[in-house]
């Protein structure tokens, strides 16, 4: 069984083309092992609607062939890897092309993206614009290019299906939750599912809190295998500081800014979404590796957005240890977790009489997977590569064997 796992971005476009077997893995026992689960593709392309646009793809684990070329559009960019794909594999082999979706009215779990699947995205564009533009653009684009071959979503909301009423109900009238499902419901469900998974089959861990910071940014607290909370509400704007994008705001704040500023809802929306969170506070970037460049020389407003940040995780943590009645493992993952030691750092300091101590060596010593606290850490840390294509390969894979065995 073949299957193209399609990353859009606003500007970029990823894909991995997943060899697998039938046999390797079961729903009931979903395993982050690799066998029977070969990546037999991947391609990059980055800056879509740019003259110099950059493209790379390889074909089993191949050192990529990278080049320059102009790349107009999405239709172009995703032409361009089936074009590669074609070099060695015929697009007919292909089952099924799966997508990390992100949110929908009514929706979730693994589903093959109908019309109906669309529509229901489109109700709730206004909570994560950018995500779903994008998402529909790709689907759309390759609804034309492979009209018969599957289209299947995973949904980011699948994950934290769990969260019980008392953590996801917010304090509005109830009958405005029932008619809008205003609630919270979690993102990054690939990212935070396969810490999870990892995490127990590494450390034997049930009780996790995993902390995917990068661009875009949220904690879980994961039990069991499934996430009971998470900093993200009904929108992936909510929670921690993102890259642009404003995280938790007292809602009266924002209503009094409308009205000094004199700001129409268009208007608000783009300061929530394009300038504010790190970029906000910093007032240069909304990546972390800039700004901790730019702290490095003195940049004062860049360290006040950095330590915000990673204040606000810290916050989230200490919830998590409460509502997890501590923790087995706090994970770092994505980019920001994976490759910043001295953001790992800035958030676990003052927290030995919690029992996490971080190990100065181990952190600072450029690992991609392990545990980076002290022997004395009664919670331990570690540091995991996420693998969202891996989760959304397999549910995708698993949907299309339910689909045949009726």
């Amino acid at each position: 069984m073949k299957i193209l796992i399609a990353n859009p971005g606003s500007t970029s476009y990823k894909c991995k083309l997943y060899d697998i077997a039938e046999h390797s893995i079961s729903q009931k026992h979903l395993s982050t092992g690799q066998a029977g689960m070969k990546v037999i593709f991947q391609a990059n392309v980055e800056r879509i609607g740019d003259k110099e646009g950059i493209y790379s793809y390889g074909f089993n684990g191949d050192e990529k062939i990278v080049s320059t070329l102009e790349i107009p559009n999405y239709t172009f960019a995703v032409n361009l890897t089936l074009k590669s794909i074609k070099e060695k594999i015929s697009i007919e082999e292909i089952d099924a092309v799966g997508f990390k979706t992100v949110h929908a009215k009514g929706v979730t779990g693994c589903v093959e993206l109908t019309d109906d699947i669309l529509k229901a995205m489109e109700d709730y564009r206004l909570l994560a614009p950018v995500h779903t533009d994008v998402y529909i653009t790709a689907i759309s684009v390759f609804k034309k290019l492979m009209s018969s071959t599957r289209m299947i979503g995973l949904f980011e909301t699948h994950f934290h299906k769990n969260i019980p009423p008392e953590a996801f109900t917010f304090g509005i009238p109830y009958e405005l939750y029932e008619k809008h499902g205003i609630r919270k419901y979690g993102f990054h469900g690939a990212s935070h599912r396969y810490i999870g998974l990892r995490a127990k089959e590494l450390f034997d861990a049930n009780k996790i809190i995993s902390c995917h910071l990068g661009g875009s940014s949220s904690v879980c607290a994961i039990k069991d295998g499934w996430s009971i909370d998470t900093s993200m509400g009904m929108s992936p704007q909510s929670g921690l500081l993102q890259a642009k994008r404003v995280g938790d705001l007292d809602p009266f704040a924002l209503l009094y800014l409308m009205e000094k500023e004199n700001l129409t809802s268009n208007k608000i929306e783009n300061i929530l979404m394009s300038k504010s969170g790190i970029y906000g506070i910093s007032g240069s970037s909304g990546d972390l590796r800039d700004i901790e460049e730019r702290m490095s020389r003195g940049d004062k407003r860049a360290e006040l957005a950095f330590k915000t940040f990673a204040y606000g995780v810290k916050r989230y943590i200490g919830e998590y240890l409460v509502i997890l009645n501590s923790a087995d493992y706090i994970i770092f993952t994505a980019g920001g977790g994976q490759n910043s030691p001295m953001l790992r750092k800035e958030i676990l300091s003052g927290m030995e009489n919690l029992g996490i101590i971080i190990d100065d060596t181990k952190n600072n010593s450029g690992f991609k997977e392990g545990v980076i606290s002290h022997e004395r850490s009664k919670i331990k840390v570690a540091v995991i590569p996420t693998n969202e294509e891996f989760i959304v390969a397999t549910e995708v894979k698993n949907f299309l064997i339910n689909i045949q065995s009726y």
